[in-house]
């Protein structure tokens, strides 16, 4: 524990218990542990919550800086103007106090305005990078002109921080290699919260097959559904259930109709408790990402810690990829079939020591003390 008591502001445009997300369970647990070590945290962020411009949970106070803007646009891709206006709402921090500012890199805008601020305020900006997307996946996401904009502001982006941290060592690595970041950097893991998993009995209600995350487009939802309808052929009574909110949940619910697997796919959308979530991965047998995009992918690390082997894709910007092993998953191109094939495996294989992963150097009061090393403390 520090010595130092710190007034920490960190800045994300999504936050939970608001909206749920990589990026945002990692900024709550961490912030939890930060004030238990004795720090004061600060969450600047958009107007989630309906009462006054401040919210306080577990210790945290929330500091509305914008109203709330849509996250996402009507082709179900990442706003710009969202980005953009919660950026701008940035320079209300030169009305606050702290002596550390964490800034998220995404959506980038904000590292711009916030670094406006720290120099005012003759303060280091610190800011934590999740992934490198690169010139190829923004062009494919946004297009070919909107998408070299937005590498060309990835690229800018990165000059601004006093000192980058890393949620992973692949990211480390492409942040050095890709982005040629020469400045300090450190490696903050992410991490679960995994006294609390243990603690969790499993659901009552068993599945074949569980996916935890948002539904949107990178994450692949529909090659799932599509897989489980080739497993349905020969295992017609197989279920998968799918927990998780997004701009994809009306298409990917309307595929499920269309494909004939109301029985067999059931998509629950947000559980409000974590505890509902890990009651429903202790109780499946397995569980299936078939995301393309992951800058570090705790949901792999929460089904470790409940038992389950996994299937993700083998996907130059799925960092997920890394932490699996042939012991305790399958890696498998992106396509419905070999998802199937590949959950066939696994469904088939029998559950025991070779499932043990080393989740403890994953816990979230080890990465704050590494975020306290990377403070200076």
């Amino acid at each position: 524990m520090s010595t130092t008591p710190l007034r920490i502001a960190l800045v994300s445009d999504a936050v939970l218990p608001f909206h749920k997300g990589g990026k945002e369970t990692r900024i709550y647990h961490l912030s939890k542990v930060l004030v238990r070590m004795g720090h004061v945290v600060d969450i600047y962020t958009m107007k989630w919550w309906d009462e006054g411009n401040t919210y306080v949970h577990e210790g945290i106070t929330y500091h509305a800086i914008c109203r709330l803007y849509p996250l996402y646009t009507a082709d179900r891709r990442r706003s710009i103007r969202e980005g953009v206006m919660f950026g701008i709402s940035c320079l209300k921090m030169l009305r606050h106090d702290f002596d550390i500012i964490e800034t998220d890199h995404m959506p980038y805008f904000p590292l711009f305005f916030t670094k406006m601020v720290t120099v005012l305020k003759r303060k280091p900006l610190y800011a934590t990078w999740h992934e490198v997307v690169g010139l190829t996946a923004w062009k494919k996401y946004l297009g070919p002109v909107k998408g070299t904009i937005a590498y060309i502001v990835e690229r800018t982006s990165i000059i601004l921080p006093d000192h980058v941290i890393a949620v992973s060592k692949h990211t480390q690595n492409q942040i050095r290699d890709e982005l040629h970041y020469k400045g300090k950097l450190s490696l903050v893991s992410n991490g679960i919260d995994l006294t609390r998993i243990k603690a969790i009995p499993a659901a009552t209600e068993t599945s074949d097959i569980i996916y935890v995350g948002r539904l949107v487009l990178h994450k692949h939802v529909d090659l799932l559904i599509k897989a489980v309808a080739l497993l349905k052929i020969s295992s017609p009574y197989i279920r998968c259930v799918v927990i998780g909110d997004g701009p994809e949940y009306i298409k990917l619910s309307s595929l499920v109709k269309e494909m004939g697997l109301t029985e067999n796919v059931i998509i629950t959308g947000r559980l409000e408790s974590s505890d509902d979530v890990y009651a429903h991965m202790k109780a499946s047998k397995i569980f299936i990402s078939p995301s393309t995009r992951e800058g570090f992918g705790i949901t792999i690390l929460e089904a470790f810690a409940c038992g389950l082997s996994v299937v993700v894709v083998n996907h130059k910007d799925n960092l997920a990829q890394y932490l699996v092993t042939s012991e305790t998953g399958i890696v498998c191109d992106l396509l419905a079939p070999n998802i199937a094939r590949a959950a066939e495996t696994l469904l088939n294989r029998s559950p025991g020591p070779s499932l043990a992963v080393d989740t403890d150097s994953y816990d979230w009061d080890q990465q704050a003390s590494a975020l306290e090393r990377a403070y200076g403390l």
